[in-house]
């Protein structure tokens, strides 16, 4: 697939180049739509979990992404997660997930359920190495108990 149907939006988890660790990246796609109006699309990081430590970086973990531009988007690599699990409380197969309406959650080593919009994109595939998918439902009905 070609970088004129990439979706541009949206974070992405890469391997920095220099550390050898996840970073949480987002393109500049207006630079990229600008640049493919004159002929050449040209990619470039609009924000990093590393600038506060290295703005000035060469990006070239560009390449990650435009070699796997879809891949390394959070929502796929989330979606590819959840797929053929099941929720660990009630057993509800996770196959299907509706991002827009019940986002499934995590069960964190000390039995507690976290949201995923409380984590920070660079830290996912650590957290997703130790924790259990859970359903909207059982989220739902966890944080209602009294």
């Amino acid at each position: 697939m070609g970088l004129r149907r990439v979706r541009l939006r949206g974070k992405r988890v890469v391997t920095c180049p220099e550390t050898g660790q996840p970073a949480a990246v987002e393109l500049d796609a207006w630079h990229a739509a600008l640049t493919a109006m004159v002929g050449r699309r040209d990619l470039r990081l609009r924000e990093c979990s590393r600038w506060g430590e290295h703005h000035d970086c060469g990006q070239a973990c560009l390449k990650q992404i435009e070699a796997a531009p879809e891949a390394c988007l959070v929502r796929t690599i989330l979606t590819k997660w959840y797929r053929g699990k099941s929720c660990v409380c009630c057993g509800r197969p996770l196959d299907e997930v509706t991002w827009s309406l019940h986002k499934p959650c995590l069960m964190s080593p000390e039995l507690r359920i976290v949201e995923l919009a409380s984590l920070q994109p660079e830290t996912i595939p650590w957290i997703l190495e130790t924790h259990q998918p859970v359903c909207w439902n059982c989220n739902v009905a966890e944080t209602h108990t009294l």
